[in-house]
């Protein structure tokens, strides 16, 4: 694992023919559990990152179709997202011990603004610190429990400071509020130590084909595209365990369906215990998150 600097298949097939799953390595633990993200560098292929990057500068209208689909559970990431969202007795060959929530395509050109979200790139988490509630970050019997989590496939490269996304490393644990008016706001505006934050904030670079794993408890924002290189041509899957649920599903049964059958059972109902005697495993029309 690199450490950034502070600037720093068919249908009814049990899974797709795309390897075993890669173990958290206990480097990569220790450094998601300190700073509530980790960079996996040059996961994809060259003749992989291509073919992906056609299908998005075509216009690909979701990111769960064609070769972009491969990334919902590439094994690179499903070891980790295993360890940090998941209990070993829901580990299971048939399905996965977690879920999907959502996924989208960000294509930002050279010049792209943080003005043009929404938000206008103000630094963010799911829930303000130290609130109790199921999208928490949580660490208790030597077992992370990572809450709602996010996946970002960079198919183009990052260079630190040009615009990726930026984290307050740590503040996923933080013991207080950030300081603004209102302790219930889940972002920094108001805060009068708003510029104090942003110049904490980690940055990282990274090839094309990385991929960055962060929980939403941390305070992260986006940033002005400003790398004259290359666009920024990015896959942010979000995924959480599999009795919570924050987004609502954009994914239509007919998709999912068409999925191998290992990889449907992403997007089945938010619940863990009853339903006879082999449990939530299967994905159905009637059995899918809403």
């Amino acid at each position: 694992m690199t450490i950034p600097k502070q600037t720093t298949d068919t249908a009814n097939a049990l899974s797709p023919s795309i390897g075993d799953p890669v173990p958290m390595a206990p480097e990569q633990k220790f450094f998601f559990d300190l700073r509530g993200w980790i960079l996996l560098p040059s996961v994809l292929s060259a003749s992989e990152i291509k073919e992906m990057k056609t299908e998005v500068y075509a216009c690909a209208k979701h990111s769960y179709e064609g070769a972009l689909q491969r990334l919902l559970d590439h094994p690179a990431i499903v070891g980790i997202l295993t360890e940090i969202l998941s209990e070993d007795s829901f580990v299971r060959d048939d399905c996965y011990s977690f879920r999907c929530e959502g996924s989208f395509i960000t294509v930002r050109p050279p010049g792209w603004s943080k003005s043009e979200r929404s938000d206008m790139g103000m630094p963010h988490v799911v829930r303000p610190p130290q609130q109790a509630n199921a999208m928490r970050y949580q660490v208790a019997g030597n077992k992370i429990f990572s809450g709602l989590t996010r996946v970002v496939w960079e198919l183009e490269e990052v260079k630190a400071g040009q615009g990726g996304t930026s984290f307050l490393s740590g503040s996923h644990k933080a013991h207080f509020n950030y300081g603004g008016p209102d302790p219930f706001r889940p972002n920094i505006s108001g805060s009068p130590w708003e510029a104090s934050m942003r110049a904490a904030m980690d940055e990282y670079s990274c090839p094309a084909g990385s991929v960055v794993i962060f929980t939403e408890s941390l305070v992260h924002a986006a940033n002005d595209w400003t790398n004259t290189a290359n666009p920024r041509c990015a896959v942010f899957n979000c995924y959480n365990s599999i009795w919570a649920q924050w987004h609502r599903l954009n994914l239509s049964h007919e998709k999912i369906q068409a999925m191998p059958l290992k990889r449907r059972s992403l997007f089945r109902g938010t619940w863990a215990i009853g339903g006879g005697p082999s449990g939530n495993r299967e994905y159905s029309l009637e059995n899918r998150t809403v």
